[in-house]
């Protein structure tokens, strides 16, 4: 993989609830959308709809751009970010699967809920393996 974070990077990650996933249409189009991510220090897990555009650009491209910032409306200076390189894979069954949703239940009480609930194979989970990120601010704490 290539990369490797610091306890500051992780704990910025995890606590963040909210990232703007990026893939590409058949034809290079880039779309952006939200995405409620979980990060376990090595992969990120994002569950979605089974029927998105995005799971198509995800099948014929596998290649995304994960943004996650946070900035202090009172002190722009306070802004920092970090957008992650990778590739995207579907999962709908199995370990990694349950793992993930795990995961995902742990981080985001909705999906505790019977409305926000659902069971292995009913919707995909996006699972992506970094290669890079990039990160700007100036106040990352070690």
């Amino acid at each position: 993989m290539g990369i490797k974070l610091t306890k500051s990077d992780k704990k910025f990650i995890t606590e963040l609830p909210v990232g703007r996933l990026a893939t590409a249409t058949e034809d290079c189009e880039p779309v952006v959308r939200p995405v409620w991510p979980v990060f376990d220090g090595v992969y990120f897990y994002i569950a979605s709809d089974p029927d998105t555009p995005k799971l198509e650009h995800i099948e014929s491209n596998p290649q995304i751009s994960l943004v996650l910032d946070d900035y202090d409306k009172n002190n722009w200076s306070n802004t920092k970010g970090i957008r992650i390189q990778g590739e995207a894979e579907l999962l709908w069954n199995g370990k990694e699967y349950q793992y993930a949703h795990e995961l995902l239940k742990e981080k985001f009480p909705e999906y505790r809920t019977e409305a926000g609930g659902w069971k292995e194979g009913d919707l995909p989970i996006i699972k992506i393996t970094p290669t890079h990120y990039y990160k700007w601010g100036s106040n990352w704490r070690k």
